[in-house]
């Protein structure tokens, strides 16, 4: 996870030139659109009723249920200095119009986990992390989630079968599943019945791939986090000033 500041700077320079036209604006009923005049890209619109908050623009739309006045429930994120600060984990958990869409796969975040995987096991697996990245560079695109689980499902390194005697310290290592499995059979035989040998597989594979975090917030919804809190700090500057009739279906740079 971050600390945004990235998505910070990428909205801001998305949105330098925007000006706020109020639509409508009667008590919880608020309808607001934020755009640069010259163009239509990265246009936002913010829409309340009571009880909860539709933010729609070039991307998803997503709607926001917590409180009577939902333009209030993210005012926490408007600090007194007046500087924004999202709080996408809790407000994602308040999103009525499907969760999924707030986070999606990232490559970062899954390049992140292998390396930490790889690092804990290097100990017993040396080379394990040139084997990775030769692995990967053969033929997957970890760019796209399919790729990047295809490529850890495919992965073996360090292919080692142990079979180890239950009654006694009898044991064999080998390469070959089918060695190791001869071996405790023959071991059996001469030992006893009671001489079980089960065969282990000792090759890496990633076998906790459930475990591993690959997603992260999507880019548009942390877009759309600062987006609300630039919309709502820019109405309430309106406010204050009493500038209500000059934003009515006109842009303002309130």
């Amino acid at each position: 996870m971050s600390d945004f500041s990235e998505s910070a700077a990428r909205f801001a320079r998305d949105t330098a030139a925007h000006r706020m036209t109020v639509l409508h604006d009667d008590g919880l009923y608020r309808h607001l659109i934020f755009a640069e005049p010259t163009h239509g890209f990265y246009w936002f619109e913010l829409i309340t009723t009571p009880g909860q908050l539709v933010f729609s623009g070039d991307g998803n739309s997503y709607v926001f249920r917590r409180t009577k006045d939902m333009f209030q429930f993210f005012r926490s994120g408007i600090w007194r200095d007046g500087s924004h600060h999202i709080n996408p984990g809790y407000w994602s958990e308040k999103l009525t119009s499907g969760r999924e869409a707030a986070t999606d796969y990232s490559e970062k975040l899954f390049q992140a986990e292998v390396a930490e995987t790889l690092a804990d096991v290097e100990d017993d697996y040396p080379g394990i992390a040139a084997a990775w990245t030769e692995h990967v560079e053969s033929e997957f695109n970890t760019e796209y989630e399919e790729e990047a689980l295809r490529a850890l499902s495919e992965f073996r390194f360090g292919e080692a079968y142990r079979a180890k005697c239950r009654e006694c310290d009898w044991e064999f290592e080998g390469d070959s599943y089918l060695v190791a499995a001869g071996k405790a059979r023959d071991h059996r035989r001469e030992a006893g019945d009671k001489h079980a040998a089960p065969v282990m597989d000792l090759t890496f594979t990633f076998s906790d791939m459930g475990e591993m975090r690959l997603q992260d917030f999507d880019w548009w919804f942390l877009w759309a986090c600062h987006a609300t809190l630039f919309g709502i700090a820019r109405y309430d500057r309106l406010r204050k000033y009493g500038l209500e009739a000059l934003a009515a279906r006109k842009a303002v740079a309130a």
